[in-house]
């Protein structure tokens, strides 16, 4: 694959799709409390917010930590904002997403009121007795 292409390629359609779903809800970049993108790397996502408008501390990410799980990085990226309780009942959350076979697609909800969720669990060092 061209790797500068395809980059440049998620970027614009990502962002274009986004816009698409904003102006069809009659809603402004501003009215969106989350932004949860495909989570492919850190460098499109941050590009994507950034020509949208949006800062990166809107953004609901784990790439940092889980790297590209490929079709199951949004719905990782939900339950990650669900447990630390960044996503809130309400909340308008616009998702976006580039993937194989260059497709895309955005998506506008509203959170719902969901149960708390303990944290995700992390790693530990089990003690020897």
């Amino acid at each position: 694959m061209r790797g500068k292409e395809v980059y440049r390629h998620a970027v614009a359609r990502m962002t274009d799709s986004v816009r698409t779903v904003l102006n069809r809800a009659g809603l402004d970049v501003q009215d969106i409390d989350r932004f949860v993108p495909h989570q492919a790397n850190l460098r499109i996502l941050r590009t994507v917010a950034t020509d949208l408008g949006l800062h990166i501390d809107r953004c609901a990410t784990h790439v940092e930590t889980a790297g590209n799980t490929g079709a199951a990085s949004i719905p990782l990226a939900l339950a990650a904002g669900h447990a630390n309780r960044a996503l809130r009942p309400g909340d308008r959350v616009l998702l976006t997403a580039f993937g194989g076979g260059l497709t895309w697609g955005s998506c506008l909800l509203t959170w719902p009121a969901l149960p708390p969720t303990a944290e995700p669990p992390h790693h530990r060092e089990e003690s020897a007795s």
